[in-house]
């Protein structure tokens, strides 16, 4: 579920204002950006950006980040949000001694999928150093010599066939779980996710159709997963698959953050 590969995790991060979240994403950027332009934040500059992370997640309604961790420290990330059918990527950066890796092409990608879930573009402005990297990758610089880039969503892109984490419950995600928590005689609150950030998962099948989902609650203040799954033959391999999922998110976390 969690794209395992040479022991670094790629972990979803639903709610970026989490203890120490902002100050590893800072940490990263710091690093990254004093190995490729020999730039260094100051105190000041590290003052500023919080700030400024701070004030764009309450801003934005949809947030999307991922970070990549070793064991329990992380050492990417990708973070960024959808508004008005475009999903900006805001910052990606890679620890230096983990930059031959591929985990900046693994974040992305990542995020793409996040971003289907509420927009049909992709937008965002690279640093001089990492155009190369987005041109690989199918981004457009909107005019001949621009760091500003843009992709178009298509459907290769969405997650099919897998477990994946939402942000956000847009108003499809909502009617659908809303249809298949109706089959419990029970009712699906999008408040979960999108004010209390807390944790979902969805499972998509070959077509994106939505077959199953679980989310955290809280019950006198303790957290449990509730699962719901369409009826099928695959019903109990798909309950499973968001209940692992769940499980592997929950102990990693519990190491990450």
């Amino acid at each position: 579920m969690f794209y395992m590969k040479n022991e670094t995790t790629i972990l979803p991060i639903f709610n970026q204002a989490e203890e120490s979240v902002w100050y590893n994403f800072l940490c990263i950027r710091d690093n990254a950006t004093q190995h490729v332009a020999k730039s260094v934040m100051s105190p000041k500059d590290y003052e500023l950006a919080m700030a400024d992370l701070e004030s764009s997640w309450k801003r934005r309604s949809f947030n999307f980040a991922f970070g990549a961790y070793d064991d329990n420290a992380m050492v990417a990330f990708i973070q960024g949000d959808c508004v008005n059918n475009v999903a900006t990527i805001r910052s990606l950066y890679v620890l230096p001694e983990y930059m031959k890796q591929k985990l900046g092409s693994r974040l992305l990608k990542t995020a793409e999928k996040a971003a289907c879930f509420g927009a049909r573009s992709l937008d965002l402005v690279s640093l001089v150093n990492a155009q190369k990297f987005y041109e690989f990758h199918n981004y457009t610089a909107i005019a001949k010599g621009s760091n500003h880039y843009i992709k178009s969503i298509n459907n290769q892109m969405r997650a099919r066939s897998m477990v994946f984490p939402v942000f956000k419950a847009t108003k499809s995600i909502t009617y659908a779980c809303k249809e298949i928590a109706k089959l419990y005689g029970d009712t699906f609150d999008a408040s979960y996710v999108n004010q209390r950030h807390l944790p979902m998962f969805l499972y998509l099948d070959a077509f994106g159709e939505i077959n199953g989902f679980a989310v955290e609650k809280y019950d006198l203040k303790t957290p449990f997963i509730k699962t719901y799954v369409k009826p099928g033959y695959l019903s109990k391999y798909i309950s499973q698959n968001l209940e692992r999922a769940f499980k592997e998110f929950k102990a990693l976390r519990s190491k990450s953050y």
